[in-house]
């Protein structure tokens, strides 16, 4: 793989979904869910959670420019956003002029503020003619997916460098088809779970060579943006050896190895449960082609015998949705993805903690995570942030709070005289200002950062993955002391200014609001720091708790 430009930028942004901030009038498939109920779509329970309906979520649609300003407050150079599809063809083979014009004015307010387009084709949202359809199911579909494509390349193309077909496309199979918390709503429908996966990369592919061919695709770079998840198991006895198969299948399902497998080779296999492979085929040309690969990393959660997810030891910090803290998991995401051969970006990462209790520790711990994979070479790009504000979790409604600001359905009621904002504007969260700290501490150069990455993590930055283990690790203003045997699972982290003078022994406190979350009670076989306390010496960066 060539070396990026001499005067490659980093992108450091955050990433929303348009529909989970603005929803539409009906016209997708998601809108027409979220007001519909399951499993029958009159009669049964709502498909979100919660008294509050999506209405228009948070309105990006109508404050796009101040909300582009909060990216940009934020300290943000990118911005991670979708197309919507059915906004813009709301009926096959009609366009809307106004909503392609107020694409056109997010653009204009992003280029006024410096902020870098990174543009999504699907992110589980399509209209409801092309859901009715079938959707991705039937893969005669495809062309109707190029097509909308190809539009939005010829209208939007020399405006975007960075663009990625779909978001996220195995957990959109997992969700909709074997779990039944995105439309179409089946449950436990492998066959149509791995029939959609393959047709959606299909479309990846068909896609791909279609931007490419028009004018400007050569100079376009066109991604694909993955979720990168594991499970562990948990439990004892019988317990375990069921929790090891949910979790073998759950991450078969949900994770890396058919994907992998798939870009790896060209060839996509989907297996059943006792029946073994079910589906199979492979591209003629081999290899599909990809220029970019987004990581999405959340978490390395803990799976039970019931499906079951939490810490996997006694207090183990997890989100509000109970995937587990473990920061040491967007390393390994990236050193997996990195056999793909291309930049990477980690195009979402992020925890929803509406109490905002480990947020800030999370930006910190995954943060420095990437600054040690940049020291050791990996090819990363950019970083974006979920999300900006809170919006609507897809199913879960509006109580899972992933935003660095505040927002809240009821202020549709509380504050219509002003729009449904607080007359004050949106509040940052104080564990959202340690991202600020981060973006504005570090350069914006790729060289410059790489650099900074040697520094602060001890060593010297490499051209490819693989420096050996060992020098102190740089964290949120601590450098903690590993074993010379084994990794830190948890390191503190670092928030990115350089180290100062006159350092001095401290101790790391293990209580709420501290730099970390409490320790837990045993530490993990591959802890590498005493279960108790931390030695951490200060180096004088933004944000350290002591």
């Amino acid at each position: 793989m060539a070396p990026p430009p001499q005067d490659e930028k980093f992108r450091k942004g955050v990433a929303i979904s348009v529909w989970q901030n603005s929803a539409d009038d009906g016209v997708s498939n998601w809108t027409r869910y979220a007001y519909s109920r399951w499993p029958f779509s009159k009669f049964g329970i709502s498909t979100t959670r919660g008294k509050h309906k999506v209405g228009k979520s948070c309105d990006f649609w109508n404050r796009f420019k101040e909300d582009l300003q909060l990216a940009k407050d934020a300290g943000c150079t990118a911005f991670r956003f979708s197309f919507e599809w059915a906004r813009i063809e709301p009926t096959r083979g009609t366009y809307d002029q106004g909503a392609i014009r107020r694409f056109h004015e997010m653009l204009d307010a992003m280029e006024e503020l410096g902020l870098e387009p990174n543009a999504t084709l699907h992110h589980f949202t399509h209209p409801t003619w092309f859901e009715d359809l079938g959707g991705f199911m039937d893969e005669a579909n495809i062309p109707l997916f190029v097509e909308w494509s190809c539009f939005m390349f010829r209208e939007f193309g020399p405006r975007i460098k960075l663009w990625s077909t779909f978001n996220e496309p195995t957990c959109y199979c997992f969700l909709a088809f074997i779990v039944g918390m995105m439309p179409p709503s089946y449950i436990f429908n492998l066959t149509a779970a791995g029939r959609t996966l393959g047709n959606m990369l299909k479309a990846h592919t068909a896609c791909y060579r279609a931007l490419k061919a028009l004018p400007g695709g050569q100079g376009a770079e066109i991604g694909l943006v993955h979720h990168h998840i594991t499970f562990a198991a948990q439990g004892t006895g019988l317990a375990h050896t069921v929790a090891a198969t949910v979790a073998k299948w759950m991450e078969y399902w949900w994770g890396w190895d058919v994907v992998d497998h798939w870009m790896m080779t060209g060839e996509f296999e989907w297996k059943l449960p006792v029946l073994g492979t079910w589906y199979r085929w492979s591209d003629p040309a081999g290899k599909p082609p990809c220029d970019w690969w987004g990581i999405n990393y959340y978490s390395r959660p803990a799976v039970h015998w019931n499906f079951g997810m939490g810490a996997s030891e006694a207090n183990e910090p997890v989100s509000d949705t109970h995937f587990r803290l473990y920061p040491q998991g967007l390393y390994d995401s990236i050193k997996d993805a990195s056999v793909l051969g291309v930049p990477m970006y980690i195009t979402e990462t992020g925890l929803a903690d509406a109490k905002d209790r480990h947020r800030a520790w999370f930006i910190r711990t995954h943060y420095g995570m990437l600054l040690k994979a940049l020291r050791d070479g990996y090819d990363v790009r950019g970083c974006f942030f979920w999300t900006l504000m809170d919006n609507i979790e897809w199913h879960e409604g509006f109580h899972i709070k992933f935003g660095l600001y505040k927002w809240e359905p009821q202020y549709a009621d509380q504050y219509a005289s002003t729009n449904n904002r607080p007359p004050q504007g949106l509040t940052l969260r104080e564990g959202g200002k340690a991202l600020h700290e981060i973006y504005s501490s570090w350069p914006d150069a790729l060289g410059e950062l790489r650099a900074h990455a040697a520094k602060e993590w001890g060593g010297a930055a490499t051209s490819t993955g693989g420096a050996e283990e060992g020098a102190g690790l740089v964290a949120g203003g601590a450098a903690v002391k590993p074993s010379p045997s084994a990794p830190v699972s948890v390191p503190a982290v670092a928030a990115g200014h350089k180290g100062g003078e006159g350092s001095k022994a401290v101790h790391l406190s293990a209580t709420a609001g501290s730099a970390a979350p409490p320790a837990p009670a045993a530490a993990a076989p591959a802890a590498a720091v005493d279960a108790e306390e931390v030695e951490i010496e200060r180096v004088g960066l933004v944000g350290q708790q002591a």
